[in-house]
């Protein structure tokens, strides 16, 4: 069970130099983030903000699970679906699997397909002796069904386990069927919703933030991976902080009418903004 990297060479480099110039990073000092939510668009969009969880990623963690939205495949409601890979291939070279228990089996297929899982797969290869665990969810018809799942997975990891929701944040304009904000400026109008609802999750109010999003017909694509990522850091008091947000405008110096925001949240123990 081997998941491949086939986004390698389209949505990031498969040259390793040219990966390596790209996601290569520097450690804070007493690094202690444990949880957080990052980008999953193609790396020359997402790689900042990527690097923000890595480089205070903390150093005693041995493993990840990075839990996704499905771009491709439909998941039913209120599920979490995963499966075992032995390892994960990258350009860089192959990061080894575990499985937790607690999600539903057999989703194999949808997750080799899944760019949103690949992203953060070459940074994983950068930390020596990070084993990853992968998952699947697309929406929950209520918070308690998402906060029961954030029980089952706590009981499932220990305090060496990092947990990642891979979301992008506000899709917005016609190609998205997204128009809210027909100002002068609907950059600023989008950031200023998004990190909204960002500091909502980090200050745990994650039923609020999920049913505003919802209400509002938002187009964050991981609502619900962040939804489960914030209620775990909420239960073992994590605090949480918005690390940096851009969007592909800034990213590309245009002034597109279609555009997608960024952010990285990330939870640290001690609250600390590292």
């Amino acid at each position: 069970m081997i998941r491949k990297d086939i986004f390698a060479g389209s949505w990031y480099p498969k040259n390793k130099q040219e990966l390596l110039n790209m996601i290569s990073y520097e450690k804070v000092d007493n690094p202690k983030v444990r949880f957080a939510v990052i980008p999953h668009a193609g790396l020359f969009y997402s790689s900042n903000l990527i690097k923000l969880f890595f480089s205070n990623l903390d150093l005693n963690i041995t493993r990840l699970l990075i839990i996704s939205p499905s771009h491709y495949y439909r998941i039913p409601n209120d599920l979490i679906g995963s499966d075992h890979f032995d390892s994960y291939e990258t350009p860089l070279g192959s990061v080894k699997g575990f499985c937790l228990s607690p999600f539903e089996k057999g989703y194999k297929e949808v997750i080799q397909a899944e760019h949103a899982v690949e992203m953060a797969l070459p940074f994983c290869k950068l930390r020596e002796n990070l084993k990853v665990s992968t998952a699947i969810v697309n929406s929950f018809t209520s918070y308690e069904k998402a906060l029961d799942y954030a029980k089952k997975i706590i009981k499932s990891i220990d305090e060496n386990t990092a947990v990642v929701a891979s979301s992008d944040f506000t899709h917005y304009g016609a190609r998205f069927s997204y128009t809210p904000f027909k100002g002068s400026n609907p950059e600023k109008a989008v950031f200023e919703a998004d990190n909204n609802i960002a500091q909502l999750f980090c200050s745990g109010q994650g039923e609020k933030a999920y049913e505003t999003a919802k209400k509002n017909g938002d187009t964050i694509c991981g609502l619900a991976p962040i939804l489960v990522v914030s209620e775990i850091a909420r239960l073992l008091k994590y605090e949480g902080f918005v690390a940096g947000h851009s969007n592909s405008n800034i990213i590309n110096k245009t002034k597109e009418e279609d555009f997608v925001s960024y952010f990285c949240l990330l939870w640290r123990k001690d609250g600390t903004k590292g």
